[in-house]
């Protein structure tokens, strides 16, 4: 290898391709690689029409090779780039790559014990500074302490209730609390089919937390199953434990799915996580925890009451107060406005429609800021009464 760099510069690796499985009627997801830009030098070497890259990532990211235009593949055990440079041409000041070959990548984590192994020793506790510097929050460290001192005596245990109100990152905290913890396989319940997406979405890449500095960039994503259509036998949710580290599902999926099957499921998964835990009493999501008895239960929540006002059951191992989080400066200031209509409740929601709508465009058209509207129901008639609503101002103010 020619031991002078012939170039040197901050290199961007584009993310990698997901990598899918098809079981059943489900799927199982793995975003090996996120994409990180990293200072990064490059040499000629021996090998012809390659090029070596050394970067300042962790391995297997820290060396690599450059393909260039037209040169024959080689047999190697880095991974292997490629950019549109022609055989003799000089490296520009800016490089686009993209991956070429990269079975020494994936090979690393095709397993949920191999993916495990990577993440020994790479959690952070990065605590957030006051000028934005990177981290967690507080009451989310605080959360992944209590959990860890939950489990940590004893071989049976009383389901472990985390409170974190809206707002103040209950799902990084669960994302956290897997890397950290690294359980052999973890069951994810859900309330609804958004959240369960976005959920997945926020387990394969791991969220916010390569941001934080909690993880390293280049942590290897986990191997997450996606339950849309229920599990038909007990081969398929074998097949799911031997693919996966994290299966998220709706209970009423489960429900729906052969009886073995979820037993089968249940006892191939060391932690069960549960998502607005205030649902926990339901029948369908309570039949899955009861099937978690004395192991390792955490309930994620953003309140302890139900909607009887009756406390989520389980033992209460952190509660991060509302006014904990307006102390700390959480939650911005909310601007109120009262709508007044005596008439009918059609009349009432025409009224708060119109009214919210004025806001919308308010914030977008003359703050100029990126906001949403939503509106929260108490049945999904009105829900759907209300989108017509609002639908039928937004267009009769355009």
């Amino acid at each position: 290898m020619n031991m002078f760099e012939d170039w040197r510069g901050r290199l961007t690796l584009p993310p990698l391709s997901a990598l899918r499985v098809k079981i059943g009627r489900n799927a199982v997801r793995q975003v090996v690689f996120r994409g990180a830009t990293t200072r990064a030098r490059i040499f000629l070497n021996d090998m012809p029409g390659h090029d070596l890259v050394k970067t300042e990532l962790k391995p297997p990211y820290d060396q690599l090779y450059i393909r260039r235009k037209g040169a024959k593949h080689r047999e190697t055990d880095l991974p292997v780039l490629t950019a549109d440079l022609a055989r003799d041409a000089a490296i520009p000041e800016t490089l686009t790559v993209q991956w070429d070959v990269v079975e020494a990548l994936t090979r690393r984590v095709d397993t949920p014990e191999k993916l495990l192994t990577t993440w020994e020793n790479q959690f952070f506790f990065r605590l957030e500074g006051p000028n934005d510097e990177p981290g967690l929050r507080l009451p989310q460290i605080g959360a992944l302490h209590a959990i860890a001192a939950h489990f940590a005596v004893g071989d049976t245990f009383e389901p472990a209730t985390v409170v974190l109100p809206t707002g103040t990152g209950k799902t990084e905290t669960m994302l956290a609390a897997q890397v950290y913890l690294r359980p052999a396989r973890t069951l994810v319940l859900v309330s609804g089919v958004p959240l369960r997406d976005q959920i997945e979405d926020k387990f394969a890449t791991l969220g916010y937390l390569p941001t934080a500095q909690a993880i390293p960039v280049e942590l290897f994503g986990p191997r997450v199953a996606l339950i849309s259509g229920g599990i038909r036998s007990v081969n398929e949710a074998e097949e799911l434990l031997r693919n996966a580290n994290i299966i998220i599902a709706l209970p009423n999926s489960l429900a729906a799915s052969d009886t073995d099957a979820v037993a089968t499921l249940a006892a191939g998964c060391s932690h069960l996580f549960v998502d607005e835990a205030h649902h926990i009493t339901a029948r369908t999501w309570r039949s899955v925890r009861d099937r978690f008895s004395g192991g390792k239960v955490i309930q994620f929540t953003a309140t302890p009451f139900r909607r009887d006002d009756q406390r989520v059951d389980g033992k209460i191992i952190f509660n991060y107060k509302l006014g904990d989080a307006q102390r700390a400066d959480y939650y911005k200031k909310i601007n109120l406005r009262t709508v007044e209509e005596y008439g009918d409740q059609e009349a009432r929601d025409e009224v708060v429609a119109r009214a919210a709508i004025e806001a919308l465009r308010r914030d977008v058209n003359e703050q100029k800021l990126d906001h949403i509207l939503m509106a929260r129901t108490e049945t999904q008639a009105h829900a759907r009464r209300g989108l017509r609503f609002l639908a039928a101002q937004a267009c009769g103010a355009a």
